[in-house]
């Protein structure tokens, strides 16, 4: 599901070290008066502000380059100045409250002042296209054959630690670029003779030759493609800082159709830091989600209804469906003669089991609620193995989607909300392994084509989730495991939906769902990052966990409750995502696993009140626009485990007898109790 440790510090975290490091600058609600008039994007020839910028605003020389032609306000011929999210004819003034982007060109090159984050550099171009619509996050510029993203990074929540920038980098940013293994797992090759660095806690510095008072980590890697499908496969990446900061740096990750080595050494020499001034903002509005117009009439209709309701559908996850071919049918399905391979025999055999335990845990759990289950979730992989060439596919389940769900929001059985992950090791990604490059390829291309085909199928409406939690670092799809572009999850992405679209998908509503806080602690891996944009998405989801591991004494009094997460996701979704409709497609509040010798279970009592205050929410009559926003939920009703302990104790049901040796909970009868309450309270 997710990897504990980073998960735990981010409980621990939340509303503090990475949302308020991620958007250090930022003005939740700023007081913009922005300009309703269209962009100007003609260059500006306004010779005052020239020397308002040079003379006035930055008159101790921190912007200037030399070398390359930027000594003063009489070395630029033209320029943009873009103010509070649109460009500005001319730019005379300046205040605390602007965030001011500028880009000042001579015959020659563009002198990129990034007045809000505090960093300059040049590029070689005097064509330049600047995308500042989550300038909060990053900034892209596109030129020549490249695009160019551009982070400034201040997010350390280690500066307390020993080794502070080690225990940072190492983890949280360049763990994969920097592994050898991980490029040859992948089909990528470093270019320009460039190496690994040796980074160890002992030997934690970049090449300190590079730019003299910097740090810096340079990485050129093509990913190989004989296929041709990659437009822009060779990346220079460089991370700098300055000489032993243990906090802030910048991020440069470009991407092009030739290397471009000898230009990303040019923008590092061209790079220089200043003090920041003003607010970061971003500008992106998805605006009103829209229907797919190719969608089948009980689609629509589900996608209508579920957007419109007043109350939440629910549903829980236990047992993901089979995927393998050999696993897709029950043993009723087959013949006496075919049942003597053994292959089929033991795939059928799972079948019945994960069906007889599915239906044993969705009907005890509906007994104990007093509700039934309107959502049906279940998870997939790509398959399990190491690539292409070696690994075994998984397939949409049909007839067991068919048996447990196949619901329509009107026919009395639950929808199916169908997890799909590009992952070939349940997002293990330690094993320097992600199926994103070979989908970029279009290795996958043909199996895409088979779900495809099988979910229009399948016929029902289908809630189709895919890559949950990429804006972390423990998933094969996250950005780390893509060169630090999540612009290859946005390619990847649209390029599976692209695929449905051509094989006639007519049911599948697709769901974005990052996680609440992101993590890896930056810019550049933040939510947005990742949106593949609003014509290739239906729904937003969510996810934000309460993990309930504290110590008993405290737990009460320490707990995050349900309002506090998902009134501050509200919150931090509300400028983009205002007009859209949000499913909580897996969560829980445990109650206090045993790892490290702890009591399991401890925090039963506390869980019990979570869920009660939850369910104080969800039924208030007056809701308040954060739980109008929410129209579906799924709990996790699985365990977190390291070894023999439980790490988070998420699963709170299993039914009497039940075969697959998790256990019984009859400590935690009062969380029951509290949902069969919720549920009737709800109905009243």
């Amino acid at each position: 599901m997710k990897k504990i440790m980073a998960l735990l510090m981010g409980s621990l975290l939340l509303g503090s070290c990475c949302f308020a490091a991620c958007t250090e600058g930022g003005d939740p609600t700023p007081d913009l008066d922005p300009d309703p008039d269209p962009p100007i994007e003609d260059p500006s020839l306004d010779g005052d502000s020239f020397s308002f910028i040079f003379n006035e605003m930055y008159s101790g020389g921190e912007i200037l380059d030399r070398e390359n032609g930027f000594s003063g306000a009489e070395d630029v011929t033209s320029g943009k100045f873009f103010v509070n999210g649109a460009y500005q004819t001319t730019f005379t003034e300046f205040s605390s409250r602007q965030d001011v982007k500028l880009e000042l060109y001579n015959d020659s090159a563009a002198r990129i002042v990034n007045v809000s984050a505090g960093i300059a550099f040049t590029l070689p171009a005097t064509e330049i296209t600047a995308d500042y619509t989550i300038a909060q996050y990053r900034t892209q510029y596109s030129f020549g054959d490249s695009v160019l993203t551009v982070s400034s990074e201040s997010s350390n929540p280690y500066t307390a630690n020993p080794n502070p920038w080690y225990t940072y980098c190492s983890e949280w940013l360049i763990r994969h670029v920097n592994n050898d293994t991980f490029l040859s797992n992948n089909g990528l090759v470093r270019l320009n003779n460039t190496r690994a660095y040796d980074f160890t806690e002992t030997n934690s510095v970049g090449d300190l030759t590079i730019k003299p008072g910097y740090d810096v980590y340079r990485f050129d890697i093509q990913i190989l493609d004989e296929s041709g499908s990659i437009e822009r496969p060779y990346y220079n990446i460089a991370v700098i800082r300055e000489e032993s900061d243990v906090r802030d740096f910048a991020l440069f990750v470009m991407k092009s159709s030739s290397d471009q080595a000898a230009v990303m050494d040019e923008i590092v020499q061209s790079f220089n830091t200043f003090r920041k001034q003003g607010l970061q903002r971003n500008y992106f509005d998805a605006g009103e989600p829209t229907a797919n117009p190719n969608w089948n009439a009980e689609t629509k209709a589900y996608y209508e209804q579920l957007t419109a309701q007043d109350h939440v559908s629910w549903g829980v996850f236990t047992w993901s469906m089979p995927g393998n071919d050999n696993q897709l049918l029950p043993t009723s399905a087959y013949t006496e003669e075919q049942l003597q391979v053994d292959s089929i025999r033991e795939g059928a055999a799972y079948y019945d089991t994960i069906l007889r335990r599915s239906i044993a845990y969705q009907e005890g759990i509906e007994e104990a609620w007093g509700q039934e289950y309107e959502i049906y979730p279940t998870y997939t992989h790509i398959g399990w193995g190491s690539g292409p060439d070696n690994y075994t596919a998984s397939h949409f389940p049909l007839a067991m989607a068919r048996e447990l769900a196949g619901g329509n929001g009107t026919n009395g059985k639950p929808v199916l909300q169908f997890t799909y992950q590009f992952t070939l090791n349940n997002n293990i990604v330690a094993d320097e392994v992600t199926p994103m490059f070979d989908i970029l390829r279009g290795e996958y291309d043909e199996q895409f084509r088979r779900l495809a085909r099988d979910i229009k199928e399948y016929a029902q409406p289908v809630l189709f989730r895919l890559n949950n939690e990429m804006n972390t670092d423990w998933t094969s799809y996250c950005g780390m495991m893509t060169l630090l572009d999540p612009d290859i999850f946005i390619m990847t992405w649209q390029r599976l939906y692209d695929i449905f679209e051509e094989e006639g998908v007519d049911n599948a509503i697709w769901i974005w769902n990052p996680i609440a806080t992101s993590c890896p602690y930056s810019s550049w891996g933040e939510d947005l990052c990742f949106f593949p944009g609003t014509e290739y998405a239906q729904i937003l989801g969510g996810t934000s966990y309460e993990m309930n591991n504290y110590d008993a004494a405290v737990a009460a009094e320490s707990i995050v409750s349900f309002e506090e997460h998902y009134s501050s996701l509200y919150d931090k979704n509300e400028a983009a995502f205002s007009q859209w409709s949000m499913v909580i497609s897996e969560f829980a509040c445990g109650s206090g696993g045993n790892a490290g010798g702890t009591v399991l279970g401890r925090n039963a009592a506390v869980q019990a009140q979570w869920v009660e205050d939850m369910f104080a929410c969800l039924n208030a009559e007056d809701k308040p626009a954060w739980v109008s926003q929410i129209k579906g939920a799924v709990w996790f009703n699985c365990n977190d485990g390291s070894g023999n302990a439980i790490t988070n104790r998420l699963q709170f049901f299993a039914p009497e007898g039940d075969d697959s040796g998790r256990g019984t909970y009859t400590d935690l009868l009062a969380t029951l109790e509290a949902f069969r309450n919720g549920f009737a309270a709800g109905k009243n």
